[in-house]
């Protein structure tokens, strides 16, 4: 499914939809020396020239369009396609004038996938869109440590039509390009909301953990599709919403595929709409999408960028990412919250998941998830100025403010709660500000996961299965009753 695409001209990866529905940014690479955009040859029927990669085209579309991906903490890059769902990758197995070739193909982050790059602090034509770079490629033909790199060319000869190759030795004209933003599907003006009548809203919120944790029971410690939509299918108790973290892109289809099965074969009869956000590694350049680790054995397949997905009904078209104050985003994951608009609801939903606790994760005393949760208010605020009720949550890595254990601080959520009605909130007596395990830890068990709703709003359920799975997360559940506005 995901090893080296065939030949075939109109072929391409069944993960594309997925990955242009994603909230990720889109970019396009242009020659600087042409003014040409780099675009997939999608048409082409010689199998060994399909998908090659040529600076030729005069506007931006899907064979332009392109994420930007790493595995290595930003300090490479690799490139994938929209219209392929394949990472650009250097050919260095041809010969002749064909060596180095670049073509859309890749099924993973290999040797020939990374690339450094070399930015420039100018250089960028007027009118370039905001935040665009111009930089030089790089990559090495092998790991080798004495083996030298090529920078990537497009070659701007008459006979060359612009082809991209890794084959320079140096820097120079044609080897310099132009990484422009550029706008995705559902970006455009938030939809005014319907009439806020009042109703019931139905969410479940669970940290899936299925990236690569030694502390999960995934086999080699991360999920595959089918065993991932099996365990989420066991745990749905019918939602309007589902909140996911640790959560891999490529997953998403295969979940709303699953949702949006009949009742009697485990799902809900309804139409589903499931977004993805990713986390961010950055230096010295964009922010780059920090890459799912491969898929367990024997498949090891690309699963996509890692990050945090929500799960909607079909009728959301608008959606939106935000990117979270976090530690340095060199060494640590900036993270992300994700929101989708539910108009006929006058509904915006959020999920977000903070930064963890520890040296080892960058923020040891708080001090990022408490701007986070600050951000999160803002956020809302903004949603709600629009004619929005927000219902948000995720695994925030914090207790609550009336948690007495030593799992602090218990602080980060203060004003969270102050503003806004938590799921579990007054469940307990004597404890309006604390909930139900949500996180169970050797020797001790925690509530980090959370629903959070309009202060006008009521809970009239909230529930936590104790039931981990192949998480370290239980599941929580909250019903909430939105009072007309």
């Amino acid at each position: 499914m995901f090893a080296a695409p065939s030949a075939g001209a109109a072929e391409v990866s069944q993960d594309a939809e997925a990955i242009a529905k994603s909230a990720g940014q889109k970019w396009a690479l242009k020659s600087l020396q042409s003014g040409k955009y780099v675009s997939v040859a999608l048409n082409e029927t010689d199998t060994q020239l399909q998908w090659r990669l040529q600076a030729r085209a005069d506007s931006v579309g899907s064979w332009e369009r392109l994420t930007l991906h790493t595995n290595q903490k930003a300090q490479t890059i690799g490139f994938r396609s929209e219209i392929t769902g394949f990472f650009l990758t250097a050919e260095f197995n041809y010969g002749g004038e064909q060596k180095g070739m670049l073509r859309a193909r890749g099924a993973g982050l290999g040797q020939w996938q990374q690339f450094t790059p070399v930015f420039y602090a100018t250089g960028a034509p007027a009118g370039s869109p905001a935040g665009s770079r111009v930089l030089a490629l790089k990559v090495s033909e092998t790991d080798d440590a004495t083996a030298t790199p090529k920078y990537v060319s497009a070659d701007l000869s008459e006979t060359g039509d612009g082809l991209l190759r890794a084959r320079a030795g140096s820097v120079g004209s044609w080897e310099k390009f132009v990484l422009e933003p550029v706008a995705r599907a559902g970006a455009g003006p938030l939809p005014n909301p319907g009439a806020a009548a009042a109703s019931t809203l139905d969410v479940m919120s669970w940290n899936v953990c299925a990236n690569n944790n030694t502390a999960c029971g995934w086999s080699d410690e991360r999920a595959g599709y089918a065993e991932l939509t099996e365990q989420i299918e066991s745990r749905l108790k019918d939602p309007d919403v589902i909140f996911f973290q640790e959560f891999c892109e490529k997953h998403a289809k295969r979940v709303e595929w699953m949702l949006e099965k009949p009742v009697a074969e485990g799902g809900t009869g309804r139409g589903w709409d499931v977004r993805f956000a990713p986390l961010h590694h950055q230096k010295g350049g964009p922010t780059v999408q920090k890459q799912c680790a491969m898929g367990p054995a024997p498949d090891n397949a690309d699963r996509g960028a890692y990050g945090v997905a929500i799960a909607v009904p079909d009728e959301n078209t608008w959606y939106e990412s935000h990117a979270l104050p976090s530690p340095d985003t060199s060494e640590f994951e900036e993270r992300s919250a994700l929101c989708a608009a539910l108009p006929s609801r006058a509904v915006m939903v959020c999920n977000a998941h903070f930064s963890a606790g520890g040296a080892s994760f960058g923020d040891p005393l708080g001090y990022e998830r408490t701007k986070q949760a600050k951000e999160m208010e803002t956020i809302v605020a903004a949603y709600e100025k629009k004619g929005y009720r927000v219902v948000f949550g995720g695994d925030f890595n914090s207790v609550p403010p009336d948690y007495t254990a030593s799992d602090g601080p218990n602080t980060v959520l203060t004003d969270t709660y102050a503003a806004h009605r938590e799921c579990d909130e007054g469940s307990l007596p004597g404890s309006p500000r604390n909930g139900e395990v949500t996180k169970p830890l050797d020797g001790r068990k925690i509530k980090i996961d959370y629903i959070f709703a309009p202060d006008s709003a009521q809970f009239t359920s909230c529930t936590v299965t104790p039931d981990a799975g192949k998480s370290d997360h239980y599941p929580i559940y909250g019903t909430v009753s939105l009072p007309a506005a």
